[in-house]
C-alpha cells in the first residue's frame, strides 16, 4: 500500500511469461496426445491400454508393468539368438556320392632297404653302418659328399624292385610307368594312370610283384624288412614316412579303397579352412602345410635344408645334416615355440585302406619261381611280396560341414520369438520407426518456421 491507500501486489506476472507456459503445456499435450494415438494404433500387444486415458490408472499401469516386462525378456531371447548366431556353429552332413567311373589315386612305396650295399664303396658302407647302428661316426672325410647323389645311386632303382606289374587285370605296366620322388623315407617310386576306373574290385586294380633284394642291403630303417606304402591324391606329394603303411615279404596283400571326401567351411565357423596355396607344392593340404612349416624349420635352425626336404635354401653337407639337420627335423614335433598356420583344407580327397594279408607263395608258385628265376623257397619267402589294390565300391563318402544356425532361422526365431512374446512383427518395428521419424521432422519444421517467423518480425 503507498501513501495514497492503493495496493500494489507484492509481484507480477507478465503477459510474456504466460504465453510461454501455455505454450509449453500445449506442447507436451499435443506430444502426449501424439504418443496416446500411436499406442492405440500400432500393432504392438497390450501397449494400447497404456496409452488409453478412458481406463484407470492402476489397471494402466498394471499394463505398462506388463508390456516392460515382455519387451525385457524379449530382448534377452533376442540377444541369446544372436549369441548363438554369432557363435557360427556347424552340423556334420555325411552323405554317399555315387559315380560310374572314378579316378584312381596314386600308389607310392619305398624300400626299408634304402641302401644296397654294392653300390657303395667301403667308406660310404661303413658311414651308414655307423649311422644305422647310432655310433658316433667318424664324417670328417665325408662332408664334401652329396647325399642325394648318394641317395640315387645307391638306392634299389624300380627295375630290380618290380618284378611284375598289372593294370586293370590284363594291361602290362612296366617301370617308365612309375615316377621317382626323392621324399622324407628316402627313394620312391609313385605308379600314377590318367584312366578312370568303371569298375570295382580286383578286376580293375593295380597288381604289384616286388623284390625288396634284401642280400643287398646295409640295415633297415627302424630293423622293419619290406616296403612302406601311400596311396594319395594324384596331385599331391607324398608323404610316406609320417602316414605310410607297411607291406611284408612272403604275404599277398589285397588293398580295399574306400573314397572319402572332406569339405569344412571357412572364417568364421570353427573349421576355419582355408584354400590358400603352398609355398613348395600346389595341393594344400593340412600335413603338407606342417611339413612345409618344419622345413623352414630347419633352415631357420641349421642354415641349410635337408637334401630330401623341398626349399630354396642350399643342401645341408653331411656334418651339417648329422650336427644340425636331422636333430632339428626330429625335434620339430617337441619345440613348443613352433607356430605354424596351418588350418584345414576346404575340400580334401582321402583314400581309406582296408588290408587282409594272406601267406605267400604256395609250393607250386615256389617252383615257378625257382625254375624261372633260380629262387630257393628261403630267398622268395623273404624277399618277395605282392600286393593287389583296388576299389571296394565307386562310392564316395562325402562328410560336409554345414552351418547349422542360417540367417533365415535367425530371423524365423526372432519374428517367432516377438509375435509370442508381444505380438510384434516386422511391421511393428516399422510403425514405431515411421512415428519418431514423423515427430521429429514436425518438429524440425515447426522450429524452422518460428525461426523464420521471428526474422521476419525483427
Amino acid at each position: 500500500m503507498n501513501e495514497n491507500g492503493k495496493v500494489y501486489p507484492m509481484f507480477t506476472i507478465s503477459r510474456e511469461t504466460t504465453d510461454s507456459n501455455v505454450e509449453k503445456h500445449r506442447k507436451k499435450s499435443s506430444l502426449t496426445d501424439k504418443v496416446c494415438t500411436f499406442t492405440g494404433e500400432t500393432t504392438l500387444h497390450g501397449i494400447r491400454y497404456v496409452g488409453n486415458r478412458s481406463i484407470w490408472a492402476v489397471r494402466r499401469l498394471i499394463w505398462c508393468v506388463l508390456v516392460f516386462i515382455a519387451l525385457a525378456s524379449l530382448v534377452i531371447i533376442l540377444k541369446e539368438s544372436l549369441d548363438n548366431y554369432r557363435s557360427y556353429p556347424v552340423a556334420t552332413k555325411i552323405s554317399i556320392a555315387h559315380y560310374d567311373e572314378i579316378a584312381f589315386p596314386a600308389v607310392s612305396f619305398c624300400n626299408y632297404n634304402q641302401f644296397r650295399q654294392s653300390q657303395l664303396t667301403d667308406e660310404e658302407f661303413e658311414f651308414i653302418s655307423a649311422i644305422y647302428s647310432g655310433e658316433l661316426a667318424n664324417y670328417s672325410t665325408t662332408n664334401d659328399w652329396n647325399i642325394t647323389e648318394l641317395y640315387l645311386r645307391a638306392s634299389h632303382s624300380i627295375d630290380d624292385l618290380l618284378t611284375n606289374c598289372t593294370w586293370m587285370s590284363f594291361e602290362d605296366c612296366r617301370p617308365e610307368n612309375f615316377t621317382t620322388h626323392f621324399v622324407d623315407f628316402g627313394v620312391c617310386y609313385t605308379f600314377k594312370t590318367t584312366r578312370n576306373v568303371t569298375h570295382a574290385g580286383v578286376s580293375s586294380s593295380l597288381f604289384l610283384q616286388i623284390n625288396i633284394n634284401d642280400t643287398d642291403h646295409t640295415g633297415h630303417e627302424q630293423g622293419i624288412k619290406g616296403i612302406k606304402m601311400l596311396i594319395h591324391p594324384s596331385d599331391e606329394r607324398p608323404l610316406i614316412k609320417s602316414f605310410g603303411f607297411s607291406v611284408s615279404p612272403g604275404f599277398h596283400t589285397e588293398i580295399a579303397l574306400k573314397g572319402a571326401q572332406t569339405k569344412s567351411l571357412p572364417h568364421p565357423y570353427s573349421s576355419n579352412c582355408t584354400e590358400k596355396g603352398l609355398q613348395y607344392t600346389g595341393t594344400y593340404t593340412k600335413a603338407l602345410c606342417i611339413e612345409e612349416c618344419r622345413f623352414d624349420y630347419v633352415v631357420e635352425k641349421c642354415g641349410c635344408k635337408l637334401s630330401n626336404t623341398m626349399g630354396d635354401a642350399p643342401d645341408c653337407t653331411v656334418l651339417q645334416s648329422i650336427d644340425c639337420g636331422f636333430n632339428a627335423y626330429d625335434r620339430f614335433v617337441s619345440d613348443r615355440n613352433v607356430s605354424c598356420d596351418c588350418p584345414v583344407a576346404c575340400d580334401q580327397l582321402t583314400y581309406q585302406p582296408r588290408t587282409s594279408s594272406t601267406l605267400w607263395p604256395d609250393p607250386a608258385m615256389i617252383q615257378l619261381f625257382e625254375n624261372n628265376y633260380g629262387y630257393t623257397k628261403e630267398y622268395v619267402r623273404e624277399n618277395i611280396l605282392q600286393v593287389g589294390i583296388s576299389f571296394d565300391d565307386l562310392d564316395m563318402t562325402v562328410v560336409e560341414l554345414v552351418p547349422s544356425y542360417s540367417v533365415t532361422q535367425l530371423f524365423s526365431e526372432l519374428g517367432g520369438n516377438m509375435g509370442l512374446i508381444c505380438g510384434m512383427s516386422l511391421i511393428t518395428i516399422v510403425e514405431l520407426l515411421d512415428f519418431l521419424i514423423v515427430l521429429i521432422l514436425q518438429r524440425l519444421m515447426k522450429k524452422t518456421t518460428k525461426t523464420h517467423t521471428i526474422d521476419q518480425s525483427k
